[in-house]
């Protein structure tokens, strides 16, 4: 059931945060209220897995502030619900930033699980407003816990780490959306899972994205072990 709900919304983190060359943060063309966007996932064979959608619902605004709660909604590969919940994006002084906590939908991890209660605590991820080629980018984790509402005792905990984020340069790219000048990023992203204290089976990839200054993330690729496992690309924006 975490891990269900989990993968899905590790992907928010991948396609939901806009990088733009630029001060002012009422330019992100993904922080605009009613802002909506489309992207869909394939295997490593090029078979189309699933489809997320985004929906910037509100905006507050104060000076060159901006921060957004956008509602994700994730179909698999039949165009069934999978999972849905709310995240903050935010801007200050042309930074963007998302709040890690907010990639754990709550509401479903903890479906069907009543005696369980869930903390999570994680980092804010940054993007600087002026990337640049060679450019190393702060790291972040996150970590979420599950206890028994009875006696507290933890029954799992999952520890997620974002490191090594470096831009690689820039590169011409073409999704469905478009073709964009864009910022090529690399970074290690490793998930370290512990089950009534004994360390479970966890997970390792690396991921580049390619980045356009004021439209985000449009094209996201995750390997495994050097090998392409999937990749996800920006499809439509309204």
């Amino acid at each position: 059931m975490i891990r269900k709900a989990f993968l899905p919304l590790l992907c928010c983190l991948l396609v939901a945060v806009a990088s733009k060359a630029q001060s002012n943060c009422s330019d992100y063309l993904l922080l605009r209220e009613n802002a909506k966007y489309e992207l869909l996932t394939y295997d490593q064979k090029d078979r189309q897995t699933g489809r997320m959608t985004y929906h910037v619902r509100e905006t507050d605004t104060s000076g060159d502030k901006v921060e957004a709660t956008i509602q994700s909604q994730v179909y698999d590969n039949k165009g069934k619900l999978a999972t849905e919940g709310d995240f903050k994006v935010g801007c200050e002084d042309g930074s963007i930033w998302m709040d890690m906590r907010s990639l754990m939908n709550r509401q479903n991890a903890m479906e069907g699980q009543p005696d369980m209660e869930m903390t999570v605590e994680g980092d804010k991820m940054l993007y600087p407003g002026n990337l640049q080629p060679g450019q190393s980018l702060e790291d972040g984790s996150m970590t979420m816990e599950m206890k028994n509402k009875g006696n507290g005792q933890s029954m799992m905990t999952m520890v997620m780490k974002v490191t090594d984020r470096k831009v690689e340069g820039k590169e011409s790219i073409k999704v469905p959306a478009g073709t964009y000048d864009s910022y090529k990023i690399k970074y290690n992203t490793e998930v370290e899972n512990r089950a009534m204290g004994m360390k479970m089976p966890g997970m390792r990839l690396e991921t580049v994205e390619y980045y356009v200054p004021g439209i985000g993330m449009v094209r996201s690729e995750t390997y495994r072990n050097g090998k392409l496992q999937s990749y996800t690309v920006l499809s439509k924006i309204e």
